[in-house]
């Protein structure tokens, strides 16, 4: 939760500057122009999905995801009315091996004045962080075990990393707050529409197995902060 309130003080604090240092009828941000921008976004939430399997309690697991991520993009503005951009983000940035994003997006903005409100969205592709790769235990008194593996759907191939299908496609959504003149403030809410595989395991006292598959598509959503600096 430190990084979350640490986005809500960019929030709180920069933004308003921001504004309060430009001239309400700034024209620099309502031309056509392109930014170099850099973010940091943070996400956590709770995946569930309804066992498969009699006798399952249905909140018996949830997978938490708890982690952090940084971000840099191109972004073009046609004038103020829509654009489209590119970028990089990594996940988890303890893990070098996974958690490599790349996305491209087009979005429409509606000026405000000082503020403009900008919706888009567009396709992520690349390695899914292990965040969301997780297996939970659980037994009963019985010497009954069960256990869900939870892992994000790998639908894509990533060329020399891994294997066939190692990587992740999905489409997501934008919708943030915008403030530009010569530079850019971003504050916003994402929402990736990712899917998912739950995979649940029971194995009895004498050794008999069952197993059940599910796959959900769920919406993760995202909290981010970006700032950039307008290149032409």
């Amino acid at each position: 939760m430190n990084v979350t309130r640490g986005l809500l003080l960019i929030i709180c604090v920069f933004l308003p500057a921001a504004l309060a240092a430009q001239p309400e009828e700034s024209d620099a941000g309502r031309k056509s122009g392109t930014y170099f921008k850099g973010g940091v976004a943070h996400w956590q939430g709770d995946l569930r999905n309804p066992p498969r399997l009699e006798g399952w309690s249905v909140d018996l697991f949830g997978v938490d995801y708890n982690m952090s991520s940084v971000s840099f993009a191109i972004e073009h503005h046609f004038g103020n009315v829509a654009g489209f951009t590119v970028g990089y983000r990594k996940d988890a940035l303890g893990y070098d091996n996974a958690g490599h994003m790349f996305n491209a997006s087009f979005f429409g903005t509606a000026d405000l004045r000082a503020l403009a409100l900008k919706v888009g969205g567009g396709l992520e592709w690349g390695m899914p962080s292990l965040n969301f790769d997780v297996t939970e235990l659980g037994d009963n008194r019985d010497g009954t075990v069960r256990y869900r593996h939870t892992y994000p759907q790998r639908n894509a191939d990533v060329p020399f990393v891994g294997t066939k299908t190692d990587g992740a496609l999905y489409p997501f959504i934008d919708l943030s707050a915008l403030h530009r003149s010569s530079v850019l403030f971003e504050v916003g809410l994402r929402l990736n529409i990712m899917g998912f595989h739950f995979d649940d395991y029971e194995i009895g006292a004498g050794d008999e197995v069952r197993y059940a598959f599910a796959r959900k598509r769920v919406l993760i959503p995202v909290l981010f902060a970006n700032v950039g600096i307008r290149l032409g």
